[in-house]
């Protein structure tokens, strides 16, 4: 202005050229939030992602990273992500087994409390189903069940063998038919299997140490879960090269694409179950395995087989039906198993020595397999650490040395196992003198009070024998005080 003061023209001069100098002002600042998501290869599993639906709030990703990273208890994903993924192929498994059943017995089925501890379900022909639970027989209908409802349940199973035995593909599943004499099928039982991983911990030293291990035991007490659970442990945290020889598909499950739970051992199929002890021989000449596991050894040839399988240096897990050691000492075809047993004429003085008659039982060879393990339950066995000195005293009349191992009550991955050693139990012979030891403590017990000074008179006056010129000396055996023999050397 031209009134204005020179001085405040050129003191704003400078400000209107720093002004327009400046660059414009920074824009406001961004905050930027990472969020970090682990996510597994595959999908997750439905219960898996039900457990954690809640992961992508605030407390509950932190407690998830917290076990992994900061917390004392690690627990490994993997290890977490295939419990859970085995939970749900088990839940799916045990889905494509109850598609056999009618929507109505389904979801009876379905709805039990127990179902996650089904043991099989059973259509008889003009018969109302069962399914059968740890707690006993549940009646699912009581409408029978009919030719429809069979044919139905076997259209959806692979083929029958000569066995009578089919599966559902890639499941542990195993469908016996019961035929009437035109060869129709007139009953099923549809058993459930699983794969249990750590069923065999028990045994995890036995299976380490390398030697041929025999499980024996009833059916339905768990031999073949147990002996799956060994082929895996042998192939996976042995790293051993591993042949099954599944003589129904029992182990690996039904299919030409084995079960996961048998790990990365392999699996050779029987054609035909006579063809068994063939096969066994095959496996060992054509795949060089370290280890070969087979389930249900039941005939001669078989047992012949894997006496030769043991013989030549290969890990042998086999099972065989049986209560104890004992059943197979008295099985004519699988008394191989445990070296095989011989009747034996003993000389005059050999018998004498041993006390015994002269013709008695003993084992005829080595035995097959350097540990057996008899399964009392799926929480019990009992180990025979030694085959062949438990053969040996059975056949002595003796009771074997035993261990005797339990699950714990904690249901952790990790039990407590509890060993006991039973003694040995004694014969016949060494109850005898035990009996006579005792006879002649007593006799000696008797002869000293007999003898003794305040009862001295009473023996005298209750004595036939004259008083005078009469000594009694007592050498190399004991008598009463009648003078009867007790015992003698």
């Amino acid at each position: 202005h031209p009134c204005a003061h020179p001085s405040a023209t050129l003191s704003l001069h400078p400000l209107a050229l720093t002004a327009a100098a400046m660059p414009p002002p920074p824009p406001p600042p961004v905050h930027l939030r990472l969020r970090v998501s682990i996510t597994p290869p595959h999908p997750l599993p439905l219960p898996y992602s039900r457990r954690f639906s809640s992961a992508t709030s605030g407390p509950a990703t932190a407690r998830h990273l917290s076990l992994r990273c900061g917390s004392r208890r690690r627990v490994p994903v993997c290890a977490a992500r295939s419990e859970a993924a085995g939970a749900e192929g088990f839940d799916e498994e045990l889905g494509r087994l109850l598609e056999l059943l009618p929507g109505e017995l389904r979801r009876r089925v379905e709805d039990h409390p127990e179902l996650p501890a089904l043991v099989e379900v059973v259509m008889d022909l003009g018969r109302p189903p069962l399914a059968r639970f740890p707690s006993g027989d549940f009646l699912l209908s009581h409408r029978p069940i009919s030719f429809d409802d069979l044919r139905q349940a076997t259209a959806k199973v692979g083929d029958f063998g000569g066995d009578n035995r089919a599966g559902i593909s890639r499941t542990l599943h195993r469908i016996s038919a019961i035929r009437n004499r035109q060869g129709d099928i007139v009953g099923l039982t549809c058993r459930v299997g699983r794969a249990v991983p750590g069923s065999a911990n028990l045994l995890q030293d036995l299976v380490k140490d390398g030697g041929s291990l025999l499980l024996i035991g009833p059916p339905g007490v768990g031999k073949t879960t147990v002996i799956r659970e060994i082929a895996r442990m042998l192939a996976d945290d042995y790293d051993k090269r591993v042949m099954i020889v599944d003589t129904s598909n029992e182990i690996g499950g039904d299919g030409d694409i084995p079960h996961p739970g048998i790990g990365n051992a392999r699996r050779l199929q029987v054609p035909n179950q006579e063809m068994q002890h063939k096969v066994l021989i095959e496996a060992v000449e054509n795949h060089m395995p370290q280890a070969i596991v087979i389930d249900e050894i039941g005939t001669k040839l078989e047992a012949m087989a894997a006496s030769t399988i043991a013989q030549r240096g290969i890990q042998l897990v086999a099972s065989a039906h049986g209560l104890t050691i004992e059943n197979l000492t008295m099985n004519p075809s699988l008394d191989m198993l445990v070296g095989g047993i011989q009747s034996v004429t003993l000389g005059d003085e050999e018998a004498s020595r041993r006390r015994v008659q002269k013709t008695v039982l003993e084992r005829k060879g080595p035995s097959t397999f350097a540990y057996a393990v008899e399964i009392v339950s799926k929480t019990e066995l009992r180990v025979h650490r030694s085959l062949e000195a438990t053969v040996d005293a059975l056949l002595a009349g003796r009771m074997p040395n035993v261990e005797i191992r339990k699950l714990g009550s904690t249901g952790s991955v990790q039990q407590e196992v509890s060993v006991q050693k039973d003694q040995f139990r004694r014969g016949p012979y060494e109850i005898a003198s035990q009996f006579e030891v005792a006879s002649l403590s007593n006799a000696r017990t008797s002869l000293d009070s007999a003898f003794n000074i305040d009862s001295a008179n009473g023996h005298i006056e209750n004595s036939n024998v004259s008083e005078a010129g009469f000594n009694l000396y007592a050498y190399g055996g004991v008598l009463d005080i009648r003078g009867n023999c007790l015992a003698s050397d």
